[in-house]
């Protein structure tokens, strides 16, 4: 465990973050421009399937609850509104093995096995930036770099 870390709040849930770590996201949208020509017809379904493989994307998380480091605990009520996690978001989709939902009633024959995968994406935490503030003008200060990739 480092000495450098933050619990942020997405989705509904907090999670422990640290640099260079991963983190599995369910239920994770990205949200797509719509194209003028599909917006307009709306009874056109054709749509063009091109797999191109993704390159990892920013995501900013700044919905930060705690950060602490070698000297300095900041701590949220219930949030630090300066304090910004980025992350990249890598490619594909993974999908976690099949939950199993089993209901049976007792000498009525009833017997129904269900089951889904829930699909996930995975965040890389980069960087920490906090804002620091002067005068009429917000500045970003790096923190934590991401040690692996050369930044």
């Amino acid at each position: 465990m480092t000495n450098i870390y933050s619990i942020i709040e997405s989705f509904g849930r907090q999670f422990w973050v640290e640099p260079d770590k991963f983190q599995d996201f369910y239920n994770f949208k990205l949200s797509k421009s719509v194209k003028s020509s599909v917006k307009s017809s709306s009874r056109n379904f054709k749509a063009d399937y091109i797999h191109q493989p993704e390159k990892a994307k920013i995501v900013l998380f700044d919905r930060v609850m705690f950060y602490s480091d070698k000297n300095n605990v900041y701590l949220g009520k219930p949030l630090l509104s300066n304090f910004r996690i980025e992350g990249s978001l890598l490619p594909g989709v993974r999908k976690k093995s099949k939950l199993v939902v089993f209901k049976m009633r007792a000498k009525k024959a009833y017997r129904r096995k269900i089951g889904y995968r829930m699909s996930s994406r995975r965040v890389r935490f980069d960087n920490v930036l906090r804002i620091m503030s002067s005068k009429k003008r917000y500045d970003l200060q790096v923190l934590v770099k991401n040690t692996k990739t050369g930044q």
